[in-house]
């Protein structure tokens, strides 16, 4: 679990102190995987392990030593700090 830091433009479910707790089979809340009773794969959050950045860019938000560092599973769980999208 962690607490939300702060959030991204556009992001109105979420806000700086809220609790959360970080998931890889996450919910856009609009395709109809998130719509149907009978599945949890969204469309756009399903598991995918060679997505390495963030959805909208590809872009990875974590370096060392200026070199990329790449999101595991969406959620990079196993650090002090990550970026994930809200629907994780």
């Amino acid at each position: 679990g962690g607490i939300v830091e702060c959030v991204g433009e556009g992001v109105t479910d979420l806000q700086p102190g809220d609790h959360v707790l970080p998931i890889f089979t996450g919910e856009c809340g609009d395709c109809p995987h998130c719509h149907s009773e009978e599945s949890n794969m969204c469309d756009l959050l399903r598991i995918n392990t060679e997505r390495g950045g963030m959805i909208h860019d590809g872009e990875s938000r974590f370096s060392i030593n200026g070199k990329p560092i790449h999101h595991f599973l969406g959620t990079s769980t196993f650090s002090e700090y990550t970026v994930v999208h809200s629907g994780q």
